[in-house]
């Protein structure tokens, strides 16, 4: 049996629809996240921070782009994905659900009390 005949007797369709749907990069986040907690707390955490620390990159006389994988992650990646979550909000703003002031009322104050209730709880207790 050939891998063709093999790839037609499993129906990719419900991988095909999942991967296409927008619900991938929130389940992707999810699972690197509870991978990351799981090594972290494991037999593996210490060699997980030597790999945090690690320089990776390459660096010559005029550049220098040797650094820790925590930096690339943090400086590098993190910007990515706030450039990405900016072009996505710019979107849904312009064309998507948060195109009326009506539609966009409740994301908002969703938003502000998502960044009031927790520095309250803060000024509270301290």
């Amino acid at each position: 049996m050939n891998s063709l005949t093999l790839v037609k007797l499993i129906n990719l369709k419900p991988f095909r629809d999942f991967f296409k749907s927008e619900q991938i990069g929130g389940v992707i986040l999810m699972c690197c996240v509870i991978i990351s907690v799981v090594i972290a707390n494991s037999a593996w955490g210490k060699n997980f921070e030597n790999l945090l620390v690690k320089q990776i990159g390459f660096e010559t006389n005029t550049v220098q782009l040797k650094y820790s994988v925590s930096l690339w992650i943090n400086d590098g990646l993190m910007a990515i994905f706030f450039l990405l979550v900016g072009l996505e909000i710019k979107r849904e703003i312009i064309e998507g659900e948060l195109s009326s002031p009506q539609k966009a009322a409740m994301p908002i104050f969703a938003a502000l009390g998502g960044m009031l209730m927790p520095a309250g709880i803060y000024f509270l207790f301290n």
